[in-house]
């Protein structure tokens, strides 16, 4: 059964001169791809342009929007037609060649697809959060300009709390300060006394420092005993290992 060509096909298949089958075939294809790598350039640089728009003010830019994705379906309009060209039964025979051009075009039209809309996305995005912000400032000029008087005060009166308490908390700090150096200084006299009291002890007694150095010299002889006793004992085991 013959397929019937498609609507997309008509203008392109009218042709006054009639000339031979396969030229009128061939020229019918060169339109497809033609009209295909037009729509895709201008796909192209239309998400280029929607990509610099979102990425900086997320504006409206409907009619942008509106545009790519009229260009979107005659791409697919076209990708159609190359196909319905491809299977119709004609004289000339397929080229393998032809096949792989139309599914380098739908390729490149899925790419754009989602490419379009993650662009789409990014700008929606884009745009709710500022008017979001709109918003928000809206509502905070709104709100200062019924209550300007009173949150002055408020504010200038809360500041000044604040100032004060922190005024309040560095006198306390200071005064701590102040009392542990006095501590301390205290201290310091106590442990100097101390040392002239032992100092005056010592002097009063006579003899105390020879006693005190001869408990000295006798412990370091006691050391220098209790040494060479370990010393000898273990070289006199070592000896015994060595014969044994």
């Amino acid at each position: 059964m013959q397929r019937t060509p498609s609507p997309s096909l008509a203008p392109l298949l009218d042709n006054d001169d009639q000339a031979s089958d396969l030229g009128n075939a061939t020229q019918s294809w060169d339109q497809l791809r033609k009209q295909a790598r037009t729509l895709e350039g201008e796909i192209e640089s239309k998400l280029a342009i929607l990509t610099k728009i979102g990425q900086s003010t997320g504006l409206d830019n409907t009619g942008q929007e509106t545009e790519t994705e009229d260009l979107l379906k005659k791409l697919q309009v076209i990708i159609t037609a190359m196909g319905d060209f491809i299977d119709r039964p004609s004289a000339t025979p397929t080229n393998p060649s032809m096949i792989h051009l139309l599914s380098r075009h739908k390729d490149i039209l899925y790419d754009y697809t989602k490419e379009f809309r993650r662009v789409k996305s990014n700008i929606k995005m884009a745009r709710d959060k500022a008017n979001l912000l709109n918003q928000v400032q809206d509502e905070i000029r709104t709100f200062n300009s019924r209550n300007n008087n009173g949150d002055n005060a408020d504010y200038y009166l809360t500041e000044r709390n604040r100032i004060e308490s922190s005024h309040r908390m560095t006198d306390m700090v200071l005064e701590q300060a102040y009392a542990t150096r006095q501590d301390i200084s205290h201290q310091g006299r106590m442990m100097h006394g101390v040392n002239q009291r032992v100092g005056n002890i010592v002097n009063r007694i006579p003899g105390i420092n020879n006693l005190i150095t001869r408990i000295n010299t006798r412990r370091k002889r006691d050391t220098l005993i209790m040494a060479g006793v370990i010393s000898t004992c273990s070289i006199l085991i070592i000896l015994y290992w060595l014969r044994t």
